[in-house]
């Protein structure tokens, strides 16, 4: 029934779709920019921290901030991906326990909320590589098989941390705790050419790895054998342990909200 359902929650695309740009817009209801709030705020940050640890850093602003806006994106995207799933079943509690629907929808619409706000947010990198008079070259079309390991991968977290933080509602502050930590030891402003070595938190950082993947084809150059490696070992290990636990907590999870 649980294989069922994410099936079937899947076929039920204009559903989800249709709520997750309901939402976007009630969000935003009576806004003079609406959603394009989110990536006003996201070019603020891409311009301070820019400048900032730019000039701290003594960095070549060419290449420093296509690295540094698509590093704040997708780390943005990833994170609130996971945080968002941590409440995505609970805020839903309503429609679960009313509406006959696939459970899956509120993962499926809550995923596309976030790649609408994604698709957005890449305006900016758009708007930086015009600027610095970045030419595309072959390595960039790596980015479609990035982007897809990428969101397999985003799509098994949340389903993991979504049953968890339902059955368990510490699971939300210890993610988001967790989640703050990893930023900080996650080359995003940063880069690892600045360090002598690769040290071990980065070495075997899953989300490192993940970032790498689309980040290194939109600079322009190739992901890291060892990157592709580990995307793709945490998509054959997650989506095996994240589909027997929604097996497993399927026929509860009505309870658990």
């Amino acid at each position: 029934m649980a294989l069922t359902d994410l099936w079937a929650g899947l076929r039920r695309y204009e559903v989800w779709w249709i709520f997750a740009i309901h939402e976007i817009k009630q969000r935003f209801r009576r806004s003079v920019l609406g959603p394009f709030w989110l990536t006003l705020s996201m070019g603020v940050m891409v311009a301070a921290l820019g400048l900032v640890f730019g000039t701290l850093f003594n960095q070549d602003m060419r290449s420093f901030l296509p690295y540094l806006s698509t590093g704040l994106i997708f780390w943005g995207l990833m994170t609130t991906v996971i945080n968002e799933a941590c409440t995505a079943f609970i805020v839903s509690e309503g429609s679960i326990r009313n509406v006959p629907m696939p459970l899956s929808v509120h993962l499926y619409r809550m995923m596309a909320r976030n790649l609408i706000i994604w698709t957005m947010n890449m305006v900016i990198y758009l708007a930086v590589i015009v600027y610095f008079g970045v030419r595309p070259n072959a390595n960039f079309f790596l980015f479609i098989p990035g982007f897809l390991l990428l969101l397999v991968n985003l799509f098994w977290m949340a389903m993991v941390a979504s049953i968890l933080s339902t059955r368990f509602r510490d699971i939300p502050q210890v993610i988001a705790s967790l989640l703050q930590v990893v930023f900080f030891v996650t080359p995003i402003f940063w880069s690892i050419e600045s360090l002598p070595t690769r040290p071990a938190f980065i070495h075997w950082n899953p989300f490192y790895h993940l970032l790498e993947i689309v980040r290194a084809p939109l600079l322009g150059a190739a992901p890291h054998a060892l990157s592709w490696m580990i995307a793709v070992c945490l998509a054959i290990v997650g989506i095996p342990v994240a589909l027997w636990l929604y097996r497993r907590a399927y026929p509860r999870i009505p309870y658990w909200v």
